[in-house]
């Protein structure tokens, strides 16, 4: 993040914004990148929930919060490019703790009611996994910009970067129901996507934290 334009308004940021204590201001192509990430990801979030709920799919559930969480997360770092870094850093954990606490919903609701008594239709979580591999390997090429920009900001790149996987996990999982006519496979596939973003959040808040406390030894 190099030039001193803010993304949203184009207008001047004050040299004081350019300091190690705030966020560098994104580029236009970063700024372009953010804005395509956070919009897709957002509506891809909401069609992923949505069908999810209609055949009762907890792994469709699972990949409608990671994409939840990448919208947020890219959205936060095109707002707050420019402003006080600890205001993003805040808003990065503050995302990390409401989509961790959306996972462990993920993980109750698999043992609970959700789906129980009805078997995911397997077709139905392959068309959606496929558009959602599509939209994620388009949507982490784009935020390869990231990847030598802002230290704080490059989390957004990180935590985009192996969606695919877990997509591809739904259409195993969807091959797997249409074999042995059962749930099972689709909780399997809920509950390791679950754990793998929960980890992925403690890597989050752990280097937030990490950085926050070098920065104030630093101005001690």
């Amino acid at each position: 993040m190099t030039d001193n334009l803010d993304p949203l308004d184009q207008d001047p940021v004050p040299a004081a914004a350019r300091g190690d204590d705030f966020l560098a201001p994104a580029t236009v192509e970063e700024a372009n990148a953010l804005k395509f990430a956070s919009a897709v990801s957002l509506i891809l979030a909401v069609f992923e929930a949505v069908v999810a709920l209609l055949i009762g799919s907890v792994a469709l559930m699972a990949i409608a919060i990671d994409s939840l969480r990448d919208g947020l997360s890219a959205g936060s770092a095109l707002v707050l490019a420019g402003r006080n870094r600890r205001l993003y850093r805040l808003a990065a954990v503050i995302v990390a703790g409401l989509t961790a606490v959306a996972f462990l919903w993920i993980v109750w609701i698999g043992f609970t009611r959700f789906g129980v008594g009805r078997i995911p239709n397997p077709w139905l979580m392959i068309a959606v996994a496929a558009i959602s591999l599509a939209v994620n390997v388009i949507t982490a090429l784009r935020l390869r910009v990231l990847d030598v920009g802002d230290d704080d900001v490059r989390w957004t790149w990180k935590q985009t970067r192996w969606d695919f996987a877990a997509d591809l996990g739904v259409i195993i999982a969807a091959l797997a129901i249409s074999d042995f006519a059962q749930r099972w496979p689709d909780l399997a596939a809920g509950l390791l996507i679950a754990g793998f973003n929960l980890w992925g959040i403690w890597k989050l808040v752990k280097a937030m934290w990490d950085a926050e406390t070098l920065d104030l030894r630093e101005r001690v």
